[in-house]
């Protein structure tokens, strides 16, 4: 995939904890501004200080503004309230990060939306007039800020992503290399369900690109025989005890 090299692009992030924060501390090392946002705005100033030049802080609203592509990682329960918070997200690359998981009554983790449907695709019917890919849900937040301890091209892990809009995904893509890692387009935003718990490509965990390209060929072989859902993608398949 050939990619239009863009350095200084405006990153809103919404939701600046493990994953938000990681990521948009090895964006500005990148060339990249970006916008840190919490609903706690005044406890981000010491992560902007850490940062230094190229990082800022403020309301959800703020980031939502600055932003050209906006990286949406809060909680899966709290989507609704930052999408609130945000306000018109039109016309922006929104990268949805959030694994669609809760817990029953009994503090087990469970998948929280049906089979039919992915976290990916229902912030798509919340934000029309945005493009949304999925990308970095598969990669442990505690991993994140190791990603350049691997900097030959071919020690880097793969991160996977998918999109139905071909310019957001370039976008993306870059912005997967800048931060260390190394991008593989999965395909359309429907294929979100296996880079979301428990698919396949998120239970894969830490890949290289060798594996990555078997298990996505392994995938794409099992959609067009009609197989997408299937019990992988089963609840109980994805009910693990909480410590």
């Amino acid at each position: 995939m050939e990619i239009p090299q863009k350095n200084d692009m405006r990153i809103g992030i919404i939701g600046a904890g493990k994953v938000g924060g990681g990521l948009g501390k090895l964006w500005v090392g990148a060339g990249h501004k970006v916008f840190f946002s919490s609903r706690h705005p005044n406890h981000l100033k010491a992560l902007t200080e850490e940062v230094g030049p190229g990082a800022y802080c403020g309301t959800v609203a703020d980031a939502a503004l600055f932003g050209d592509v906006i990286l949406l990682s809060p909680n899966f329960w709290s989507v609704d309230d930052a999408l609130e918070a945000a306000g018109p997200l039109r016309g922006k690359t929104v990268i949805d990060v959030t694994n669609p998981v809760g817990w029953n009554p009994n503090g087990w983790m469970i998948r929280s939306l049906p089979v039919s449907t992915t976290g990916g695709e229902e912030l798509a019917k919340k934000l029309p007039d945005a493009y949304i890919v999925k990308a970095f849900s598969t990669i442990p937040a505690s991993f994140i800020p190791h990603a350049f301890y691997r900097p030959a091209q071919l020690q880097r892990l793969v991160v996977f992503y998918c999109g139905d809009q071909r310019n957001s995904k370039l976008a993306v893509h870059q912005l997967i290399g800048d931060s260390g890692f190394v991008g593989l387009d999965a395909g359309p935003l429907r294929l979100a369900r296996e880079l979301e718990a428990p698919g396949r490509l998120h239970r894969a965990g830490l890949v290289g690109m060798a594996e990555a390209r078997r298990l996505l060929n392994e995938i794409t072989e099992s959609v067009q025989n009609e197989q997408l859902v299937s019990s992988d993608c089963d609840h109980r398949a994805f009910t693990v005890a909480i410590p």
